[in-house]
């Protein structure tokens, strides 16, 4: 199961609030959106890539009954991560993880209620969208970064936002937060073959989000019995921010 060999916890359980690296927090709205960033003098100490990071965290009373909150939320994210695009064309949008393990599958699940719109040249003022769910190297025998690889070379993306499930060492973190970056991840770390997906790599700014979707204890990882009602909704609220981003 790939979901074990998550190369990140996500980004909440490295700091501590009196961190000097948590420049910005706020609540809205029953949202708390924290800023961090990271560098060389401390990515070593935090287990974490450079760059920045932002974290949404949310009760189930806004995940069920104010989705719109962590939509608008998610989007303001998006857009200040995309500012920093120059020469903006196509955004190729990856689904990572194993659509067939419920705990795994927030990638795929999302990237396919996104719109793409690469495929249209009628309409030159529709931003262009390219969407690949690579899946798992168990189910395809090619590792997601060489099917990216080559799907790069063949479009040429000035932007790729990757889309998977994360691991959390905090119960009150499952399932409720979402961290945005412009880092980079491993899909299946845990096999040394498998690169590192990021801006670095492929030489184009490149945004992650992902959810902590699972809980690590003892070395054994474990996921909520209602883990398909979470992903259903958290899959249309981050589908629906990035149509929304691209189409509004």
């Amino acid at each position: 199961m790939s979901m074990k060999n998550k190369l990140f916890l996500d980004m909440a359980d490295s700091m501590n609030p009196n961190d000097k690296n948590l420049l910005d927090e706020k609540i809205k709205n029953k949202i708390k959106t924290s800023y961090y960033e990271i560098d060389s003098s401390n990515k070593d100490r935090l287990k974490k890539e450079e760059g920045e990071y932002f974290t949404i965290t949310y009760t189930d009373d806004v995940l069920d009954n104010f989705p719109k909150y962590l939509n608008k939320e998610i989007i303001k994210i998006l857009k200040y991560f995309k500012k920093k695009v120059d020469n903006y064309g196509t955004t190729l949008i990856v689904g990572l993880g194993n659509s067939s393990i419920p705990c795994d599958s927030l990638g795929p699940k999302t990237t396919n209620k996104v719109i793409p719109t690469n495929h249209y040249f009628d309409f030159l003022t529709i931003p262009k969208v390219a969407l690949f769910v690579p899946e798992v190297i168990g189910k395809t025998g090619i590792s997601s970064f060489e099917l990216i690889k080559m799907l790069v070379n063949y479009i040429h993306p000035s932007l790729i936002i990757v889309i998977d499930s994360l691991a959390t060492n905090n119960h009150k973190r499952l399932n409720h937060c979402i961290e945005i970056s412009n880092c980079g991840i491993i899909p299946g770390s845990a096999l040394k073959t498998n690169k590192k997906i990021s801006s670095k790599t492929f030489n184009i700014p490149l945004i992650a989000i992902g959810v902590p979707l699972v809980i690590e204890v003892d070395k054994y990882m474990y996921t909520s019995l209602n883990i398909n009602s979470y992903i259903d909704k958290l899959s249309d609220i981050i589908s629906s921010s990035l149509n929304d981003l691209f189409l509004k």
